[in-house]
């Protein structure tokens, strides 16, 4: 298992053209390909809260953008889930191996992506289908995670994948030896992070909704 980052350009892209527009940040949080479209859910959060009702309607009125949901999270903030059959990046991603846990913009308009990497060559091909796209990969960085090392962000990540992937669900919709497959690491070091994972995820719930 490796994580591996990447920045990137959107080109022809509402993302670049919202964070152009608009003193904004865009976070990519999942990204799924359906049939002949790809279904992405993203969290907006502008700057000025007075621009918010403007970076909506131009998602909304974008030609490429259809079947948009959107979500308030606060004045400022909205989570909006929507279906694009033009975004061939996005396309890129959500067909790879690569498993994204993070993607936002940066201060320069691009896109930095980090992901779980399960085999060198899945990350390579992805690079190199990018860079068809004229997407301007850069490499970041791409390490080794050993079984050994400090799981605090790899358990949250893994987590909540095992959750997106269904381990969670009554019946389970995947099993722990599937799941271990598809990270490359043995059932015993992916139940000793889901097991940590869970802890963490519950100590912070605890902690953030005291009664006392």
């Amino acid at each position: 298992m490796m994580e591996g980052s990447i920045t990137l350009a959107m080109p022809d892209n509402w993302i670049t053209e919202v964070v152009n527009q608009y003193p904004s940040v865009v976070k990519l949080i999942n990204s799924k390909l359906v049939d002949a479209e790809v279904r992405d859910l993203v969290q907006i959060e502008v700057q000025n809260a007075e621009d918010l009702p403007k970076v909506i309607e131009s998602v909304r009125k974008n030609p490429n953008i259809f079947n948009v949901d959107v979500s308030a999270i606060n004045k400022a903030k909205v989570l909006a889930a929507f279906s694009t059959n033009q975004c061939m990046v996005c396309r890129v991603l959500a067909g790879t191996e690569c498993f994204l846990t993070r993607s936002t913009t940066t201060s320069d308009g691009r896109m930095q992506w980090t992901m779980l990497v399960t085999k060198k060559s899945a990350f390579k091909e992805l690079i190199e289908s990018l860079e068809k796209l004229n997407a301007d990969p850069k490499l970041v960085r791409l390490t080794e995670i050993a079984d050994n090392d400090d799981l605090t962000m790899r358990q949250e990540q893994i987590t909540r994948m095992a959750f997106e992937r269904g381990y969670f669900d009554h019946p389970r919709r995947i099993g722990l030896k599937e799941l271990a497959d598809q990270f490359g690491i043995s059932i015993s070091t992916l139940s000793e992070i889901l097991r940590k994972g869970q802890r963490r995820i519950m100590q912070r719930y605890f902690e953030e909704h005291r009664q006392y």
